[in-house]
Formats: structure tokens, C-alpha cells, sequence
């Protein structure tokens, strides 16, 4: 079976994000929105072939939680669905 998946990963809100803390002092240059807090993250895009869908959501949180994500300061959120031969 074929399936696509999403993982979310955004810093814990207890960590300081000095990137989007950086982010947000450019976009005060370039825009006069009052943005007063942004926080980055990454989005991990795949599309991937697995026997069914339980062990596809399996394997996406097991590499979520070794490879896509430092589990000390990040959480993140999968999103896993099948996706017929067209796509």
C-alpha cells in the first residue's frame, strides 16, 4: 500500500526559540504587524510504501521520535494516510 505522511516538529514551549525570535524582529523591518511572538519548526513531507496502515503510523512515530525530532526539546505530530496508485 502506498501512503503519504506529515510530521510536524516545533520546539517545546519552555525553549527559547532564538531563530524565530530573529524571524520575528526581521518581519518588524519589513512589515508594521505587532507580531509579538513566532516560533519556527519543521515539516517533514514522505511518501512511502508499508504492508497496512497500522504499521505505517508505527514506523513514522518510531523515526518522529528517533531521527525527525530531538525528544529532549521537540515534539512533533504525524499525520499518516493511504493514497490510491494515481497519488
Amino acid at each position: 500500500m502506498k501512503f503519504k505522511a506529515k510530521v510536524y516538529v516545533r520546539l517545546r514551549a519552555a525553549v527559547d526559540d532564538s531563530a524565530g525570535n530573529a524571524v520575528r524582529q526581521a518581519c518588524g523591518r519589513l512589515s508594521d504587524l505587532d507580531i509579538e511572538k513566532l516560533r519556527l519548526g519543521k515539516l517533514i513531507e514522505l511518501n512511502f510504501e508499508a504492508p497496512d496502515e497500522t504499521y505505517a503510523e508505527q514506523e513514522i512515530v518510531r523515526l518522529s521520535d528517533r531521527l525527525f525530532s530531538n525528544a529532549v526539546i521537540e515534539d512533533y505530530e504525524c499525520n499518516v494516510w493511504s493514497v490510491n496508485e494515481d497519488g
